[in-house]
C-alpha cells in the first residue's frame, strides 16, 4: 500500500487499489443502514464485504517482491516498522484528538477521559485499534507479510507449489478460526493472541498467494479490447450477485452473520472463496477497462492514507448521515445507492487536501519512508 516511483508501478493495480478502497468508505457507510436495521442496507453490506477486504490481499500479493525473501531479518523488521507500523501508530495518535471535540462511535469507551484513552490505548495495542478502527487493516498486512517472509522462501520455486500452498493455508486458517474463535469482542477475545492479526493472516496467505500467482501468469497485464472485458465484468458481477447471499455461514460474529475478516468471520468454507475470487476478477477487470484518469491512479497510489482518513467518517460522520438519511429518503436498494455513492464520492474528494498535505510535509509517516525532506530525512 505504501507509494512507490511512477516507473515501477502498475496502473491496472492503481486503479484496482481506487475502487477497492472505495468500496472500504461506501461499505462503512451502508455499514450504518445494516445497523438501523434496514434490509437492503444490509444485502448492499454483505454483497461489499464478502470481497472487498480480500482484494487488498490479493492486490498486495500481485504487486509483492520477491527479493524481500532474501533480506536479514532485522532489514525485513525495520522496512516494516517505517512502511507500515509507524503509519498505524502516526494516524492512532492523530485520531486520538477528535474525541476531545465530537462525540462518535466509540464503542462504550468513555472519552474523553483518562480511563478511556488508556482503555483505548491497550485495545489498540492489542489489535482492536479503538480510535482508528478501519487502521487494522495496516495491522493485518505486517501478519500476512510476516507469514510470506517465513513461508514463501519454500513455495517459490514453482506455480504448483504455489498453488498447493494456497490451498494448505486456507484449509488450516479457516479451520482454526472457526474452530477457536480467537478474536472476538462480544466474548471479551479482544486481548491474547491476535498480534497483526497472525491468526487471519495464515487464512489470508492463502489470497496472498494466489495474488503471487496471477502476477506469474500477466494476469490482465496486457491492454484487452472492451468486448472482452464488458462480458468480464458482467459475469464477475453476477457471480458475486447471486454467491454471496448462498454463503450463510457458520460465521463467527453473530451479529453480522456476513464475511467480516477483522473477526475472522468467514462463513462457508467454498463460497467464501468463490465469491471472493469473483469479486476480484471483477474489480481487475474493471480497472483494466477503465480508461487513464489521473485522480485516480493518484488516489490509487495513496490507499495507506485513505484506509486510515476513513476513520474520520467511520466514527464521526457516516452514523448521522445515515441516520437522517434513512428518516429522510426511501429505505429501498436504489435510494441508499445514490446516497452511498454520493457520500463515497465527497468523502473521497474530503480527502484529497490532507493526501497532499501528508505526502508534502511528512512522507515518511504516511508509507513512504524512501522519502527526504522537508521535515525528516529519508529513514529507508
Amino acid at each position: 500500500m505504501a507509494a512507490a516511483t511512477d516507473r515501477n508501478r502498475i496502473g491496472m493495480i492503481d486503479v484496482a487499489r481506487f475502487y477497492a478502497i472505495a468500496l472500504v468508505f461506501y461499505g462503512h457507510f451502508i455499514e450504518e443502514f445494516m445497523l438501523l436495521k434496514s434490509p437492503a442496507g444490509a444485502a448492499q453490506y454483505k454483497f461489499i464485504y464478502s470481497f472487498h477486504m480480500v482484494l487488498f490481499i490479493v492486490i498486495a500479493g500481485y504487486v509483492a517482491k520477491t527479493s524481500e525473501i532474501d533480506w536479514e531479518p532485522g532489514r525485513f523488521i525495520r522496512h516494516r516498522f517505517f512502511s507500515r507500523l509507524l503509519p498505524f501508530l502516526f494516524f492512532t495518535a492523530l485520531m486520538m484528538v477528535p474525541p476531545v471535540f465530537l462525540e462518535g462511535k466509540l464503542f462504550g469507551l468513555e472519552l474523553p477521559s483518562v480511563a478511556g484513552y488508556a482503555q483505548g490505548l491497550l485495545n489498540t495495542a492489542f489489535g482492536l485499534p479503538s480510535f482508528c478502527v478501519p487502521s487494522w487493516f495496516l495491522l493485518l498486512i505486517i501478519g500476512v507479510e510476516i507469514v510470506h517472509f517465513g513461508a514463501f522462501r519454500f513455495l517459490k520455486p514453482s506455480n504448483k507449489r504455489l498453488l498447493i500452498g494456497a490451498i494448505v493455508f486456507y484449509l488450516i486458517g479457516y479451520t482454526l478460526n472457526l474452530k477457536l474463535d480467537i478474536f472476538n469482542p462480544l466474548k471479551g477475545r479482544t486481548i491474547g493472541w491476535n498480534y497483526f492479526f497472525i491468526h487471519e493472516a495464515v487464512t489470508l496467505y492463502a489470497f496472498y498467494l494466489i495474488g503471487i500467482y496471477l502476477r506469474r501468469r500477466r494476469f490482465l497485464m496486457d491492454k484487452l479490447p472492451a468486448r472482452i472485458l464488458v462480458p468480464a465484468v458482467v459475469v464477475a458481477f453476477v457471480a458475486v450477485l447471486f454467491t454471496y447471499a448462498l454463503n450463510t455461514g457458520p460465521f463467527n460474529f453473530h451479529p453480522y452473520d456476513a464475511v467480516v475478516i477483522i473477526f475472522a468471520s468467514h462463513g462457508h468454507i467454498l463460497l467464501f472463496p468463490l465469491t471472493t475470487f469473483a469479486g476480484c476478477a471483477l474489480i481487475f477487470s474493471l480497472a483494466r477497462l477503465t480508461p487513464h484518469i489521473r485522480v485516480i491512479h493518484w488516489m490509487g497510489r495513496n490507499t495507506l492514507i485513505l484506509m486510515c482518513l476513513n476513520g474520520i467518517f467511520y466514527h464521526y460522520i457516516n452514523p448521522p448521515v445515515a441516520k437522517w438519511a434513512l428518516a429522510t429518503l426511501p429505505n429501498t436498494g436504489p435510494a441508499i445507492f445514490v446516497i452511498g455513492c454520493l457520500m463515497t464520492l465527497i468523502s473521497l474528494a474530503a480527502c484529497i487536501p490532507l493526501i497532499y498535505l501528508f505526502n508534502r510535509w511528512v512522507p515518511q509517516l504516511v508509507g513512504q519512508p524512501k522519502v527526504s525532506g522537508p521535515l525528516f530525512k529519508n529513514w529507508i
